[in-house]
């Protein structure tokens, strides 16, 4: 069962990239720049800490 689930995970996004790419392509977009808005405000964060 602990094979199946990485092999099922990696199906899904085969599919949903295949079907959707455009949401795909807007789903990593969103979640790169939420990536960055917390780095830069741990940076600012680290900043105002020293």
């Amino acid at each position: 069962m602990k094979k199946l689930a990485p092999v099922c995970a990696l199906a899904f996004v085969i599919f949903y990239v295949a079907n959707t790419p455009a949401d795909a392509a807007s789903l990593v977009h969103a979640t790169v720049g939420l990536l960055g808005n917390v780095a830069h405000g741990f940076s600012y964060f680290v900043n105002d800490v020293t």
